[in-house]
């Protein structure tokens, strides 16, 4: 079994079809529709998914054997990994590849669609910054013989560290998840009202009071 271990919008569907040499179509959400992205999940979080069930999710994994790459959203610290082959840990240690993940939920739930009808102005700017505090908690590495790590700006970038790890040619489906998230790639990103959410949010956590809008 070969794992993908992945917090949400964090390209695990473009991961697996990476690794498994197929090309999926794409969803309403930007997202890659690989099948096999799915297979490994049982759930999700708001923000990491650490708690959930082992047995549970071993249990799942062994009704569905398969020789190719899987995902799921469980971070899998807490895992007896004996069981399975390799993993690939899809990490947002680094500040970049949190706010990478932020910035593609943000786009989809601000930008594409409007899941909270009707708020405007300050309301809606406190919902997203209320939503960014989701995306601080960090995927973390998992230190053990059967896991690879690799930071999700990794993949945004794509960077030498992706190509490795696949090691086979993904040119075509870079430019297609690029073109499909070009957003991310703005020269103005780090002033983009998206980034100054997350700002926001990591400021009333630190400390521990509300923002105030000059």
């Amino acid at each position: 079994m070969k794992l993908v271990s992945f917090p949400h919008y964090t390209c695990g569907g473009l991961l697996c079809d990476m690794l498994n040499d197929t090309f999926s179509s794409v969803g309403n959400n930007g997202g890659i529709q690989s099948i096999e992205h799915g297979v490994g999940k049982i759930g999700d979080s708001p923000d990491v998914m650490e708690e959930f069930d082992s047995e549970t999710f071993l249990k799942h994994l062994r009704m569905h054997r398969t020789q190719q790459w899987i995902g799921t959203h469980c971070w899998l610290g807490n895992v007896d990994l004996g069981q399975i082959e390799q993993v690939i840990n899809v990490t947002t240690e680094t500040y970049r590849s949190r706010l990478y993940r932020w910035i593609r939920a943000y786009h989809l739930y601000y930008i594409k669609s409007d899941p909270w009808q009707g708020l405007r102005g300050i309301d809606e700017i406190d919902k997203q910054r209320e939503t960014a505090k989701n995306y601080l908690r960090a995927f973390r590495r998992i230190h053990d013989a059967a896991v690879i790590n690799l930071e999700f700006a990794d993949v945004v970038e794509a960077n030498t560290n992706l190509f490795n790890l696949v090691g086979r040619d993904i040119s075509h489906h870079l430019e297609r998840w690029q073109k499909i998230n070009a957003f991310l790639y703005r020269q103005d990103l780090w002033s983009s009202p998206a980034v100054r959410r997350f700002h926001e949010a990591e400021h009333e956590l630190a400390l521990q009071q509300r923002y105030v809008y000059e």
